[in-house]
């Protein structure tokens, strides 16, 4: 079976990197593999509530209709990866690598596990 892969980015000159925080990325990039792990399509999605203050917890619902399995990000809150994972899309923390290493360490199986963003900030309006 092909797998999805989402990978949260965010441009920095032209450099795409695996977004520093997850609510605030600019887009999104869907690769889908074949069993071999080759990459048989790349779709882009713009980030519809990227800056949108309560946009962290919708994402993880916007992100499940491109049908993937893995989301990889830099930070994500706990809502986040309670979401996501509850939609059955596994969860990968990978801040500061550029967009291209985290996909090759994906496919070489050397990327996993999440940890959860303490930043004590995430859901304070004043």
């Amino acid at each position: 079976m092909n797998q999805r892969l989402a990978v949260a980015i965010e441009e920095n000159g032209d450099q795409q990197i695996v977004a520093e925080h997850f609510g605030s990325c600019t887009k999104f990039n869907v690769c889908e593999f074949d069993e071999q792990k080759k990459i048989i399509k790349k779709e882009t999605y713009f980030n519809p509530l990227a800056g949108e203050h309560g946009g962290v917890c919708q994402l993880p619902g916007y992100v499940k209709q491109y049908n993937v399995g893995t989301i990889i990000a830099g930070g994500m809150g706990q809502k986040a990866v309670s979401n996501f994972l509850g939609f059955g899309i596994n969860v990968i923390t990978a801040p500061g690598l550029l967009y291209e290493d985290a996909l090759n360490l994906f496919i070489a199986g050397k990327l996993s596990g999440y940890e959860v963003c303490v930043h004590g900030n995430e859901h304070h309006h004043h």
